[in-house]
């Protein structure tokens, strides 16, 4: 049975058929330099590599291996190949099955190819390709050939996370908020978690030379905010009052999005929500592998908090208190194989029903970032008008909040004409994250 399109969707696929689609670009442009990026990173550093490995003879040879199979794999891309099924099944994963069985059923009678694919299929796939192609070798099985990017990235937006790890610290000192008072700064981190998206590496190609602004971060943050064109920020709060009367453990899950300003504004809330007793658990859903050059893993989140606790006063005191909430398992970090299948959210009751009982028992689901909003959204060229409802296509484990800049041409509860007006100012409105969505399902 096929997982993703085994009946007739309500409208098309966004695909890369489409010239001039956002999809389009992606697959012929964005991720053929992503691929570039990769084994001009694994050239240059080609040295330190071998330095840092136990037989320098045998993972030079691996070197040699992983940029051919990924040079062959940028090739195939841009000639519009076939896309292969995975011969080597992944211990780490276990997902080969799944893939196959995608990839055989997607089109049919025809054979999945870049440009004629659902996009969601393709740029998954390459991502998982990669993954393969290090974990087939011998000493670089579990290299993040983008945690270089990261980390970079990182440091380019070191003076905002500052900034963002002050203002928590301050926040967390300060006791017995009233209830205006726990709103203002619930609904401020919500919008930090939102605009914290904006910074994308798979967007950018991989770049990581991002100008910071020197003015506060909440200067930016309150100017952007006019810029969110659905905003269900009170119905939040309206079902966090209701939260509160909850009596057994209050649960906030974040799927997580990108590494970074991003994942350090997603710890705030949860320091803050802890703190302050809106939760008692944060669950945070990470990438079991390196996904989408950004995405935070287990170990984006370990290495910055490590870095954190040896910095400046502000990020130790923050990443202490992090750390405190990992020991008493009041943060739980999560890693799920879904979340790196080319599936969409609204069949995962029937594919992984585990993964939706755990997200069930959560009081509230924060679901970050765009390919998380293609994936609640199917993948589908939906009407802009669609109501937030229809475009779930039934998937409502707990409420549910999605934060998203808009940076891919999906979306719901947006009248047409608002749409229109956004289409005459700017023709690519939707590519840029220059605008935000909080959108909520109870």
């Amino acid at each position: 049975m096929n997982f993703t399109f085994k009946s007739r969707p309500p409208h098309p696929y966004l695909s890369a058929e489409i010239e001039g689609s956002f999809a389009y670009r992606t697959v012929k442009d964005r991720m053929p330099v992503i691929l570039t990026k990769v084994i001009d990173f694994l050239c240059r550093s080609k040295n330190e590599i071998l330095q840092n490995s136990s037989s320098e003879a045998a993972t030079l040879e691996d070197l040699k291996f992983i940029i051919g199979k990924l040079s062959k794999l940028r090739s195939e891309m841009q000639t519009n190949k076939t896309l292969h099924q995975f011969e080597t099944c992944s211990s780490h994963l276990e997902d080969c099955e799944r893939w196959n069985k995608e990839l055989n059923e997607t089109k049919g009678s025809a054979a999945p190819c870049w440009f004629n694919s659902p996009w969601l299929l393709v740029e998954c796939y390459m991502y998982r390709v990669i993954y393969a192609i290090f974990e087939d070798s011998l000493y670089l099985k579990r290299f993040d050939p983008f945690s270089h990017m990261k980390e970079e990235s990182f440091f380019a937006q070191k003076n905002i996370i500052c900034q963002l790890a002050s203002y928590t610290n301050d926040l967390c000192l300060q006791t017995n908020h009233s209830s205006s008072q726990l709103q203002v700064n619930f609904m401020k981190l919500i919008e930090t978690c939102l605009w914290g998206n904006r910074n994308d590496l798979s967007l950018s190609a991989g770049k990581t030379d991002i100008e910071i602004e020197s003015r506060p971060f909440f200067d930016d943050i309150k100017q952007l905010n006019s810029q969110i064109i659905v905003n269900n920020i009170n119905e939040v709060w309206i079902h966090m009052k209701d939260v509160q009367n909850y009596p057994y453990t209050k649960e906030l899950s974040i799927i997580m999005d990108n590494s970074g300003l991003e994942m350090v504004a997603d710890l705030s809330l949860a320091v803050y929500c802890i703190s302050h007793k809106l939760f008692d658990r944060v669950n945070f859903y990470v990438k079991k592998i390196p996904w989408f050059v950004s995405d935070t893993t287990l170990n984006d989140l370990k290495w910055a908090l490590r870095y954190m606790k040896n910095d400046c006063t502000e990020l130790q005191h923050f990443a202490e208190k992090c750390l405190a909430y990992l020991d008493s398992n009041q943060f739980q970090v999560i890693e799920e194989s879904y979340f790196t299948l080319p599936l969409p959210y609204h069949v995962m009751n029937e594919e992984d029903p585990q993964l939706y009982k755990k997200l069930c028992q959560s009081q509230l689901l924060i679901f970050k970032g765009d390919l998380n909003y293609r994936k609640l959204g199917g993948e589908l060229c939906w009407p802009s008008f669609t109501t937030f409802k229809s475009f779930l296509q039934g998937f409502n484990p707990a409420p549910l909040l999605a934060l998203r800049t808009i940076k891919a041409e999906i979306i719901c509860d947006v009248p047409s004409s608002k749409k229109e007006e956004l289409d005459l100012r700017d023709k690519d409105w939707m590519v840029k994250g220059n605008y935000g969505l909080i959108q909520f399902s109870k």
